[in-house]
């Protein structure tokens, strides 16, 4: 049923982005590209969609032993966003198998130090997003601009995803992650602490 659910929200953001949202371009994406003096909000929201993918990439390849490897969906997602990791939640099923990822890869997506950079930059990000941000431009661009639409609705879709994943994969309660990317790197960090614990005793 699951799979059927995210199926189902995956065709329809598609359909959604090619059809519905707005159709109207600005210069809203040319301007982050070339920062030519983008509105903070926007820019806090471009670069935080930058750093959703390596927070999945602490997700899902940690132990990438499902029915399909994780990795070329992560990486897609660094581009794509949810329209690249949405098949693999779609696809993948749980086998025993080795894990697909060299251990030094494995250690380094466990490191607390990468996930505290991450979410160092993401409070960074947020706090100068909405403190610094033009009243109504967001808005407005929301409104108008096909991107910033299709942008907005990718990090909530984004959201989603990693309370399946922390549930799924973390197996913990899925609630931690309704607080976008910091929620999901404090599981993280916590999981790797206790596993730490655990090997120490």
């Amino acid at each position: 049923m699951k799979r059927i659910i995210l199926l189902i929200i995956w065709v329809g953001f598609i359909f959604y982005s090619a059809f519905i949202a707005p159709d109207g371009s600005g210069s809203y994406l040319s301007d982050l590209l070339t920062m030519n003096e983008p509105d903070p909000g926007l820019l806090a929201m471009f670069s935080l969609l930058g750093v959703w993918p390596a927070v999945f990439c602490i997700l899902l390849l940690r132990s990438d032993q499902g029915s399909v490897p994780a990795w070329p969906f992560v990486l897609g997602s660094f581009a794509l966003g949810a329209f690249s990791l949405l098949p693999y939640f779609i696809l993948n099923r749980k086998v025993e198998r080795a894990n697909r990822i060299p251990e030094k890869v494995q250690r380094l997506l466990s490191s607390k130090v990468l996930a505290v950079i991450l979410m160092l930059l993401t409070i960074v990000l947020m706090v100068y997003g909405l403190v610094a941000r033009e009243p109504g431009v967001y808005e407005k661009a929301f409104l108008e601009s096909n991107f910033v639409h299709v942008m907005t609705i990718d990090f909530a879709v984004l959201t989603v995803l990693s309370i399946i994943a922390l549930r799924d994969r973390d197996q913990v309660s899925g609630l931690a992650g309704i607080l976008p990317i910091i929620g999901p790197l404090i599981v993280t960090m916590k999981k790797q602490q206790t596993i730490q614990e655990d090997y120490d005793a």
